[in-house]
């Protein structure tokens, strides 16, 4: 049994010989490679850190210039500025039902103007109709058409053929709200002078 156990001892030493040679070789060449693969993963994730770090940079710098002005996006619809200033003029959120928010301010001088467009259902107009406290006109009221302005969301063939809610408030401040039931759209601007 002892001839046995020296037989399978030489028989197994060329192989370890064998391994540690293979070896010699190829622990370099797998550190090699893992390193290349662990640096290639190293430098991806950077990269996408920076990329986040930029971007919350970038939301940051634009909040805050938001809070001393306003941002008001005329171009774009759904941002998340016209979703704010949605929310501070009609004072509660966006529902589900408001989409393609469209605002645009002018602030210069002495008298504001702000405008909205939006698509949503009645119970939403209801709702920013008693928010705002504006009362239903017998006729189209065209006392600020003056002052509309010219984008592609503001359709002013529309609104001249429908019936406004409004209202006057102190310091010559008035509120006007259309709503297009066809097409369910909210045309808002209000105003002061």
């Amino acid at each position: 049994m002892t001839k046995m156990t020296d037989n399978k001892s030489l028989t197994m030493q060329p192989f370890f010989s064998n391994m540690l040679k293979l070896s010699k070789i190829t622990v370099p060449t797998l550190v090699l490679l893992l390193l290349t693969f662990s640096c290639d993963r190293i430098k991806r994730k950077g990269k996408q850190t920076a990329n986040n770090a930029k971007e919350k940079i970038v939301n940051k710098k634009d909040d805050l210039a938001d809070k001393i002005i306003p941002r008001f996006d005329s171009d774009a619809p759904d941002t998340k500025f016209n979703k704010k200033r949605f929310s501070e003029f009609f004072h509660f959120e966006p529902t589900p039902d408001v989409r393609n928010i469209y605002c645009y301010a002018d602030q210069m001088g002495i008298d504001s103007k702000f405008f909205f467009s939006f698509n949503c259902d009645t119970t939403t107009l209801n709702r920013i109709i008693n928010e705002l406290h504006l009362i239903h006109r017998d006729q189209p009221d065209l006392f600020g058409r003056g002052l509309w302005q010219n984008f592609p969301w503001w359709d002013s063939a529309k609104i001249v053929t429908i019936n406004p809610f409004s209202k006057k408030g102190d310091h010559e401040t008035y509120w006007y709200l259309w709503y297009d039931s066809t097409n369910k759209k909210v045309y808002y601007m209000d105003f002061d002078m």
